[in-house]
């Protein structure tokens, strides 16, 4: 199976992976207070939302990593294009 895209669209790809690392941030922002439940639930409720900051820092790391490689392959493409057709380009018109 073989999957044709341009370049340009891999670095968009990259770039959405990248703009989505700030809604990911944004988990921790939204669940930084912990709502008073009482004594009962208190420490269930604290817990299960350090688990979803933990979760939001988790997924930002890994969308910025996987925008970046997403970009070092499209960064690999052209230069793999510029290696095999280098050679045979013509002289541009000056």
């Amino acid at each position: 199976m073989s999957i044709e895209m341009p370049a340009a669209e891999v670095y968009g790809l990259a770039n959405a992976l990248r703009g989505a690392v700030g809604d990911a941030e944004e988990i921790g922002v939204r669940l930084r207070k912990t709502p008073q439940v009482g004594p009962g639930l208190q420490a269930a409720v604290e817990t299960f939302l350090e688990s979803h900051r933990a979760a939001g820092r988790a997924l930002a790391g890994e969308l910025g990593w996987l925008g970046d490689t997403v970009a070092a392959v499209a960064d690999s493409w052209l230069r793999l294009d510029g290696s095999l057709l280098g050679p045979y380009r013509r002289p541009r018109d000056e």
